[in-house]
């Protein structure tokens, strides 16, 4: 549908990659952010943010150095002359449905059952993140 509106492949695939993966990547982190501020004690928001972004740079830097070593451990070549994708349709089949399946689902049984103009945390009443003057 790109070559029809006039935009050459190559041209596409550099746009698109350089603009829509970042675009789906903040789109994928607005509810993360609106919910991370509902569970953070008040004043503590960017704290909980903070740590909530360097979380998932390191869970993002694991799954690629779990990637690799899956791709290596499957056998599959993809550098050089003798590339080999024979075992590409099983590691699709296994880790982009059957894992995202088991993991996902399960995940979902932990969103709290409120609407979202509810708080989830009553904060008048859980007021352990005060200092204390003992």
């Amino acid at each position: 549908w790109n070559v029809a509106m006039g935009i050459p492949d190559k041209v596409f695939f550099l746009l698109g990659n350089a603009t829509f993966e970042n675009l789906t990547n903040i789109l994928h982190a607005i509810p993360m952010s609106a919910i991370s501020a509902k569970i953070a004690p008040p004043g503590m928001e960017s704290a909980v943010f903070a740590y909530s972004v360097g979380i998932g740079t390191f869970c993002f830097m694991v799954s690629n150095l779990l990637g690799s070593a899956i791709i290596g451990w499957s056998g599959m070549k993809t550098v050089g002359e003798d590339c080999n994708f024979d075992n590409l349709p099983h590691l699709i089949l296994v880790f982009q449905i059957l894992v995202p399946v088991l993991v996902g689902v399960p995940a979902t049984l932990f969103i709290p059952n409120v609407e979202q103009t509810e708080p989830i945390i009553d904060w008048e009443k859980e007021r352990w993140y005060e200092a204390r003057s003992d």
